[in-house]
């Protein structure tokens, strides 16, 4: 057969209509598989007494069967026998023909072959099943449905369709079984093993996504702990900066008191000498006091208080101790019961605490900012009135 002109040249003239009108998208049916589904029938047939003209018909109708997808995808059966009668059509016979046409139209998925060259090309064009190379095919019949046919899938369904394919698909002629079944086998036991693998790791991540909650929850936890910390802090500083303007104001204070009641001058020249500088003293005085009392203020525990009905508003909280301290122990042990209950509660009612707990440092931070800012500038204009009067003096 290798000196047959008619295969030669049909199989010359498909491998360059191949490469020149076919999209390289398509890296599955191409030439390669064409060439293989030739080669498989070449091998099948040998155990059949083909005559001459037979196996010319078989080989011809293996190398057109895929041409129509130069055409379409869809139905390209139809669309191979067209180029097929183009080729032939008037240098072959009409009933060759005709007979090559009922070849390639039985290469229809779930179609059943009728005779024993449908048969032979039915187990050609599907020789990839017992092959150990199905998966590497599989992968390039995925490619090209996604490229052409714009179609995806995931690891676990293409892994089912494979399995599908592979149970749906018989060999028809005793060769195919006897040689290719048993990797055949194998391949659906792969594939089933695949998609084992991927029910498990499915499994594994709903369970990831169970405990998801859990992560959450120990997240909102530091969020709040952290708050808490940052609020504790924030709270201890400003009583810091407090108690320290609290102690230089109350030093100032008692030096000025202490000049002023042992009657201390400054100038032994004259009354007026004596008097000039009570002023700008008076004043440092008077903005201590005040710095003093603003500081005080800031320090000065806050405590507000609520009735016991107002527990039950979302306005309020439990953890409170201005509000859980008008409670009996047994109520405070119940509502704290209905916050471990309550999951949504008990962030809110820690909410709300956080939100408390800032509106009292706000009022701190504000006393204290007065505080400062009167320590400040009493400090200036008594410097300022001292470095005045003292010019003036000289």
């Amino acid at each position: 057969m290798k000196s047959n002109t008619i295969v030669k040249d049909a199989s010359e003239y498909v491998f360059n209509l191949f490469k020149d009108k076919l999209p390289g998208d398509y890296v599955y049916h191409n030439y390669n598989h064409t060439a293989e589904t030739v080669k498989a029938c070449k091998k099948l047939s040998k155990s059949y007494n083909l005559t001459s003209r037979d196996y010319e018909v078989l080989l011809l109708a293996a190398i057109f069967h895929d041409t129509g997808y130069i055409s379409a995808y869809e139905h390209h059966e139809e669309e191979s026998v067209k180029f097929m009668k183009e080729y032939l059509q008037g240098n072959y016979p009409d009933d060759d023909i005709k007979e090559i046409e009922d070849l390639i139209l039985s290469t229809k998925y779930r179609n059943s072959p009728d005779g024993s060259l449908q048969e032979i090309l039915h187990d050609a064009d599907y020789i990839n099943l017992g092959s150990k190379t199905f998966d590497h095919r599989a992968d390039l019949l995925r490619i090209e449905w996604e490229r052409i046919l714009q179609k995806t899938y995931s690891e676990e369904e293409w892994a089912q369709i494979q399995l599908q394919f592979l149970l749906d698909t018989q060999f028809k002629t005793e060769d195919a079984v006897l040689k290719y079944n048993e990797q055949k086998e194998l391949n659906i036991l792969k594939q089933r093993s695949k998609i084992d693998d991927y029910i498990k790791a499915t499994a594994k991540a709903e369970q990831k996504v169970k405990a998801k909650p859990v992560k959450d929850g120990r997240g909102i936890e530091t969020l709040y702990r952290s708050v808490y910390d940052y609020h504790i802090n924030l709270t201890s500083i400003a009583d810091n900066k407090a108690n320290m303007m609290i102690s230089i104001n109350t030093i100032i204070i008692s030096i000025v008191i202490t000049l002023f009641g042992t009657g201390f001058t400054f100038s032994s020249q004259s009354e007026f000498a004596s008097v000039r500088f009570v002023f700008p003293m008076a004043f440092l005085l008077l903005t201590s006091l005040l710095a003093v009392v603003f500081a005080i203020l800031s320090a000065r525990p806050t405590v507000t208080t609520k009735e016991k009905y107002e527990l039950s508003k979302k306005d309020s909280s439990i953890l409170f101790f201005g509000n859980f301290a008008q409670l009996q122990l047994r109520e405070f042990v119940e509502k704290i019961k209905e916050l471990k209950q309550a999951k949504e509660e008990l962030y809110d009612s820690m909410s709300i605490d956080i939100y408390y707990l800032g509106s009292v440092l706000i009022k701190k931070y504000n006393y204290l900012s007065w505080s400062y800012n009167i320590f400040m500038f009493g400090m200036v204009i008594c410097a300022v009135g001292f470095v005045i009067i003292m010019l003036f003096s000289y």
